[in-house]
């Protein structure tokens, strides 16, 4: 879906000026404790349906067996969840313990609104590889805990490739060009269909640079790719475009910001979208259809030069300024490492992180979410880096993102002007970010 990360994962953020007031406003304490001794902890995360639902019940499960913690729900989507979050957190009401996603972690975390979880002794992270617990990391601060593993693929709904008797592309070797023309293919055999994502996020970039040489960041915190390489990135949306064989500027633009549930693939109209690993079980309900992970197009046409990665799914993050961190701290261990939450939340929140918990929720999987992890078992030998964490300042780079896409087909600007300018916005991003 989104072009998601969903696109959902790319929505709207106002971190980047909500931010500059992080830790500076006096406003409302962000839980409390009752005179008999009861802890209420507010916890916030994005999700779906089948998120919410489940959180429900590992929230209820917690409660049970610590009758003194009370834990406060407040779910959101995507598209909202960042400008709430950075309103909060300016006026000193950020919930206790928060999802977080690493676009954002440098943004919370550097400016001081997180708590370093290294020194929370109720947080065992003895299961845990190096590799996950750096994830999370700023400045030498755990400023998150992985829930899980993560890949960003196409997703292919098998029902309107039957229905448009087109063969699903071998995903080892296929092209962008591959991508369009069986995008377009489906699209002129099954009415009311619009082909797949253009694949506009920040996720898609980075696939899309490591493809060419290039990164969106360099790990000293700067922009690592050339405009030459933008630039033929939008040339390719609108080549899509202009072949039939994804949604119309329009459509794209109202999909960007819709629900999971409520977006084109989600409703069963998009063969192929761009999704997150995690996301399929809920697609799967959501469209009643067979989903099929596949790996992402590439220039080389080669699986090896895909330029996949792993990417942790989310974190658990707290905020700097709770009044009970050893209460939240024993949350946050809780959904990390007991086996019958990770028998609740299964592969939603990412494929997880601890090996334990891995055997524990193999048996229970439904077939879609087991592709999940059978997927990410397969590509492990062509995953071949790691992309740096977003540097402070590009909170709101996803929204950013998802305007020049939307310039690009509208045919306000050409790709070359588009290319040149979003780079030149990001980099203010960055240095505004530094002074």
């Amino acid at each position: 879906m989104t072009i998601h990360m969903s696109r959902r994962q790319l929505g709207h953020a106002a971190l980047g000026v909500a931010a500059l007031g992080l830790l500076s406003a006096c406003g409302k304490g962000n839980s409390g404790t009752s005179a008999d001794g009861t802890t209420t902890l507010r916890f916030t995360w994005w999700g779906n349906d089948v998120r919410n639902a489940s959180t429900d019940k590992l929230i209820t499960a917690f409660t049970a067996a610590n009758p003194k913690i009370k834990v406060g729900a407040e779910p959101g989507v995507w598209s909202s969840y960042w400008d709430k979050l950075a309103t909060q957190t300016a006026g000193n009401d950020m919930p206790d313990i928060i999802q977080m996603d690493q676009q954002y972690i440098a943004e919370y975390g550097g400016r001081g609104a997180l708590l370093d979880l290294a020194g929370q002794k109720a947080i065992d992270t003895s299961g845990l590889t190096p590799e996950a617990l750096k994830s999370g990391q700023v400045g030498g601060k755990q400023f998150g805990i992985s829930t899980g593993q993560n890949a960003y693929v196409i997703m292919a709904n098998t029902r309107l490739f039957k229905e448009a008797r087109v063969a699903i592309p071998d995903d080892t070797t296929w092209t962008w060009d591959d991508y369009i023309s069986t995008a377009a293919a489906v699209a002129a055999k099954v009415p009311k269909s619009f082909g797949a994502a253009y694949g506009g996020t920040e996720a898609a970039l980075t696939v899309w640079f490591g493809q060419n040489g290039e990164n969106l960041y360099t790990a000293d915190g700067k922009l690592g790719f050339t405009e030459g390489t933008l630039q033929a990135y939008y040339e390719r949306l609108i080549k899509q475009r202009d072949a039939k064989a994804g949604p119309s500027a329009s459509q794209n633009s109202e999909d960007a910001t819709a629900a999971v549930e409520q977006t084109l693939f989600g409703t069963g109209q998009l063969a192929m979208s761009w999704w997150w690993t995690n996301q399929v079980g809920a697609l799967a309900k959501a469209t009643g259809d067979d989903i099929k992970i596949l790996r992402v197009p590439s220039v080389a046409g080669s699986a090896a030069k895909a330029s996949m990665y792993f990417k942790p799914s989310m974190f658990w993050s707290a905020s700097a300024r709770t009044k009970h961190a050893g209460e939240v701290a024993k949350f946050i261990n809780y959904l990390m490492n007991d086996v019958d939450a990770a028998k609740v939340q299964l592969t939603d929140r990412g494929f997880p992180s601890n090996p334990k918990l891995q055997e524990a929720i193999t048996p229970l999987l439904k077939p879609a979410d087991k592709s999940a992890g059978d997927f990410l078992k397969a590509i492990e030998p062509e995953v071949s880096w790691t992309p740096a964490v977003p540097p402070v300042g590009t909170g709101t780079l996803a929204n950013v993102s998802l305007r020049y896409v939307d310039d690009v087909l509208f045919n306000r600007k050409t790709p070359a002007v588009a290319a040149k300018e979003f780079k030149a916005e990001a980099e203010g991003l960055i240095s505004s970010a530094a002074k």
